[in-house]
This record gives structure tokens, C-alpha cells and sequence, in this order.
């Protein structure tokens, strides 16, 4: 699909006359309300062109979306695209496939054993192997990190016989109901960030960056990001899941093919909130792909954070194990995706923590002291602020240049946040790539400037999605289902349409509510920002435990 093909940002909104009839019936909405479900914001929303918890739908996002072979839709297919064309496809977010980026690279057509004999040293995680019979880890090399058993590339037999990269290993059992879940267990080998400085050298030097991302960020992040996936056999894959990523991902295939099968994060509340690590969403049976298709040797699939996927491979022609590469690139980041659907991704239990961490800096523009706010006096005051410091030529709209400025100043946040400080060798560079980053994000009408309009609607967006997060965080540490439900039912007015709260939520919440309401779950939820799981639910999970240790004790203790 070519960019010309595409409906652009501009087309999709709204004439001058739709906008005004649509201010007119969210202020009506506003009014009818009443004082009680207006309590916690009190935004005029005849000011802003979308409520702040609107979410276009999947058909209105992705233009050109049509189904498959397979019942599903397909990606946006480039190939040998130029930068420009890669980046307006990659800022809006689209499921990409570049189906010649590996064409001529180093490790293209490189096997498992390839890497084996090439680099003896390493250690991979081999996924599901508990699901192999008789296994005994006192027979193999092994190493632990991070609690998980890593086995040694040079070395692993699993049955004590047959070399890794030729013996089929079961995956998970509860992948058996679905013939298009993997059937074989697949190993990772976590080459960023589980090698010594010269083995990671000798790995990463053979790596190189396609034409379309050969600026010295992207080079850099790239290749120190990238880990490789190894699938012997026939149906080796991972079971559907998001990653933790807060940036844009790649798989690269480097040998044989593989099918995939993607799925946008649904529509989000609090009690929606599921497990969305491996095969999380079947068990929580909210699983229904949008996207599946075949990705080959030497293609690369592209997709933005909050996109849960599952891979397959297809059986290897000469009968080699398969191989791919899996990393992160840094500019340009899939911005208009995120502010499109900021709502339900500040929901999820893997990126929620990105919107605090990450993203917040594209909302606020980098400027110090703006802190979420439910009051719309203050978001006013924000956007003057902003205003003031960033539009030079006070012409109330802000442009590449301006932000450029603005962000080079000590003032400004813009490289106090850096998660890679080298990139720092490449200021110029670097301050340029996150001022078109953030003109995008706020950039509704495809024009690369921030109107006044368009700076207003992101700035509630985002207050909105922070404060919402902040005061659900305290109910639902309070084990207050009714007081959560109540809170999402009172943002209806902010959404597209009303929500229809789930009967059913995630074991982990169950197990919250049974404490009783006012139980104080965590001690405190200072530095907690979202109820991603490395944030919530990994340090509720043990919290929950020790109440319920305690409180079994004291019932044993009142029947003594």
C-alpha cells in the first residue's frame, strides 16, 4: 500500500461544520450529566473536538483494512521502502511488513546451528520447557537468570541425544484446542543484556541496518537491542502476548517462514484488566485476532506497543531450524497510535507504565512542573505555560523549528529523560528526530505544526487518562469494586459510548475484592503510575498472599 493510497489524519477528521455539530452534542451530553458524575472533571467539553476518552474504532484508524485468506486483515506491505515512506507509515502505528529488510544482511539465512558453532558461549531461554517429558535440568549446562534456566548454545542436548536445534520440543498444553497455536516450544537468546561486553561485540558486529534506518540513533539502538529467536521444527512459536516495550518492535526473519496472528489491545476499563503475558489473553478468552498472515525469510514485521501477537512457523523446507532477530529501532516512534489510543493502552498490564515513564513527555512538551490535574483552570494554565514557552512567535501555533529550539534549552525535560544517554554523541541529530516525534503526536490534521486546538485536546487527553489511573489505582488498593465500578461509570460522558463493565475479572483482582473493601492491599502507592504488571500486579500478587497468610492465622487462632 502506498501513502498515497492511504486516508491521511486530515481526511479522517471531521469538516469545520461536522466539528461544530459534534462540540454541540458533547455539550450536551456534558449537561446532561448532572453535578454528581461531573464531581471529578470539570472540562467544558464544548471546548475540545473529542471527548478525552474517545478511541476511533479499528476500521478508522487502519483505512484500506480488508480481510484475508485467512478471515483477518493484513498489514501494510513495503518494500525496499524509502525513509519517508517507511516513516509515515511507522508514526501512525500500521502493522508493517518490510518484506525485504534483511536482503543481503550478514545473518540472513543463518540457522540455529549457525549460531550455535559461531557462538558456543551463549545461553538461551528455551520457552516451555517445562511441558517436556521427563525432563532433569541436573543433566544440562545450565545457568539462572533472573529466576529462569538459560541452556548453552554450544552444549544443550533435551533428551541427553539430539543437538537443540534438531529436536522439537511440545509447547504448552493449553495451546492444543486452536491448530493455528504454536505446537512447539521455541528458545530466545537475550543478546542485549545477558553477555559479557566482548561476547555481546563479537555477536553485534556482524549485525546491519537496513537503507531506510541508517542515521547513527537507529544504528546504535538496533543493534544493541536485538535478541534472536531460534524455532526448530514445524508449528515453533510463542503463544499470543504483548510485550513490555514502551517503543516500536521488530521481528526479522532471518531463516524459514512464519505465520502470524495480531490483535490490538480491546477497549480498556479497570475491571477489564487481564494478564497479557504468554497466552494470558485465551485464558482470560478475550482472544480475537484482527491481523494474520505469513511473514517470509528476510521480511520484518513492525509493530507499536499494545499489539498482542502469537507466531507459528511453517514447516522448513530443507528441514533447518529456523531463525529470527527481535529489536527496537529509536526514531521515528509510532506517536499519532499512541495519542490515538492513549485510553485503553494506559490500561494495559504490560505498556500502562509507559504513559508516565515514556510517553508523557510528548503531551506536556517536555516542560517542567506539569503534574496531572482533574480541574480544567489548571489545564488552562498548562497550556499557556506550554505556550509561552515553546510558540517563540506567539502565533499560537507550534512548529519543528520552535520545539527544536525549546528542546535544546536546559530548561526543557527533553534530554533529561533519555533511556540511552550515548544517544547524547548525536545532539543535533537526536533533538531533531524527538521535535518531529512530538509535533506528530499532537498533529491531528497532518500539517506537522501543534495548533492551539490540537495542543488543548492531546494536554485533557492526557490529564484525564493520569488522573483517572490515579484515583482507580487508590479504590482498587482499597479493594473497592463497587467504588472502581462507580468511577468508570461516571467517565461514560468522556467516552465514544458507554462501558459495559465485565461480570468477570482477572484472578488477581478477585482475589483483592475477597480481602474486603477498605483492606489496604499495598502500603503505599507512591511510584506506582499504572497497574501494569511490573508495577501493580506483581507487587499486589505477594501483597495478597500475606494478608491472606494473615488473616487464615488469625481465624485458626479465634477457633484455638
Amino acid at each position: 500500500i502506498e501513502p498515497a493510497e492511504l486516508m491521511t489524519h486530515g481526511q479522517k477528521q471531521e469538516t469545520d461544520q461536522e466539528t461544530c455539530l459534534a462540540r454541540s452534542v458533547f455539550a450536551a451530553i456534558w449537561a446532561a450529566t448532572g453535578a454528581d458524575e461531573a464531581k471529578l472533571f470539570d472540562v467544558d467539553l464544548s471546548s475540545l473536538t473529542k471527548p478525552p476518552l474517545w478511541e476511533p474504532t479499528f476500521e478508522e484508524y487502519f483505512p484500506g483494512w480488508q480481510k484475508n485468506e485467512m478471515g483477518l486483515g493484513s498489514p501494510v506491505v513495503l518494500a525496499k521502502p524509502t525513509r519517508e515512506e517507511f516513516l509515515f507509515h511507522a508514526r501512525r502505528g500500521y502493522p508493517i511488513v518490510v518484506a525485504d529488510w534483511a536482503e543481503g544482511m550478514k545473518y540472513t539465512g543463518w540457522s540455529c546451528q549457525d549460531f550455535a558453532e559461531a557462538f558456543p558461549f551463549g545461553y538461551m531461554k528455551a520457552e516451555y520447557i517445562d511441558a517436556l517429558p521427563g525432563f532433569n535440568r541436573k543433566q544440562h549446562d545450565i545457568k539462572v537468570i533472573d529466576g529462569e534456566l538459560r541452556f548453552k548454545l554450544g552444549s544443550f542436548k533435551p533428551d541427553g541425544k539430539t543437538w537443540w536445534y534438531n529436536f522439537s520440543r511440545p509447547a504448552s498444553k493449553r495451546y492444543k484446542d486452536d491448530p493455528l497455536k504454536p505446537k512447539q516450544g521455541p528458545y530466545v537468546w537475550h543478546v542485549k543484556d545477558e553477555l559479557s561486553a566482548k561476547e555481546k561485540i563479537k555477536v553485534q558486529e556482524r549485525f546491519e541496518a537496513p537503507e531506510f534506518l541508517q542515521d547513527p540513533l537507529n544504528k546504535a539502538k538496533m543493534n544493541r537491542s536485538f535478541e534472536v529467536w531460534f524455532s526448530p521444527g514445524a508449528h515453533s512459536g510463542a503463544g499470543a502476548h504483548n510485550d513490555g516495550y514502551c517503543e516500536s518492535v521488530v521481528s526479522l526473519q532471518l531463516r524459514g517462514d512464519k505465520r502470524w496472528r495480531k490483535m490490538m489491545l480491546p477497549k480498556m476499563s479497570f475491571l477489564d484488566s487481564f494478564d497479557e503475558f504468554d497466552g494470558g489473553v485465551y485464558e482470560a478468552k478475550k482472544w480475537e485476532p484482527d491481523l494474520g498472515f505469513l511473514n517470509s525469510a528476510k521480511g520484518a514485521v513492525i509493530w507499536p506497543p499494545g499489539y498482542l501477537h502469537e507466531t507459528s512457523t511453517l514447516p522448513p523446507p530443507d528441514g533447518k531450524c529456523g531463525s529470527a532477530l527481535t529489536l527496537q529501532y529509536a526514531f521515528p516512534q509510532p506517536v499519532q497510535f499512541l495519542r490515538a489510543f492513549l485510553p485503553r493502552l494506559s490500561m494495559s498490564a504490560e505498556v500502562g507504565h509507559c504513559v508516565a515513564m515514556t510517553w508523557s513527555g510528548y503531551a506536556t512538551m517536555q516542560v517542567r512542573g506539569i503534574m496531572p490535574t482533574p480541574k480544567e483552570k489548571k489545564m488552562q494554565e498548562q497550556l499557556k505555560k506550554i505556550l509561552s514557552l515553546v510558540d517563540v512567535n506567539q502565533d499560537e501555533v507550534i512548529t519543528i523549528e520552535e520545539t527544536k529550539t525549546w528542546f535544546a534549552k536546559t530548561e526543557s525535560l527533553a534530554l533529561q529523560r533519555l533511556a540511552d544517554p550515548e544517544f547524547l554523541q548525536h545532539k543535533d541529530l537526536l533533538i531533531s528526530y524527538m521535535a518531529e516525534d512530538t509535533v506528530a503526536y499532537h498533529d491531528m490534521n497532518d500539517d506537522m505544526k501543534i495548533s492551539k486546538q490540537e495542543l488543548w485536546d492531546s494536554l485533557v487527553q492526557w490529564n484525564v487518562v493520569r488522573v483517572r489511573m490515579h484515583e482507580g489505582l487508590k479504590l482498587l488498593n482499597r479493594a473497592d469494586r463497587q467504588g472502581l465500578e462507580a468511577l468508570e461509570q461516571s467517565l461514560d460522558y468522556l467516552r465514544r459510548e458507554p462501558l459495559e463493565l465485565p461480570k468477570d475479572v482477572r484472578p488477581e483482582m478477585k482475589d483483592i475484592f475477597r480481602l474486603g473493601k477498605g483492606t489496604k492491599v499495598l502500603k503505599s502507592l507512591k511510584g506506582i503510575t499504572s497497574i501494569s504488571d511490573s508495577e501493580f500486579w506483581g507487587p499486589a500478587r505477594d501483597a495478597v498472599e500475606d494478608l491472606m497468610r494473615k488473616k487464615n492465622r488469625a481465624s485458626r487462632s479465634k477457633e484455638l
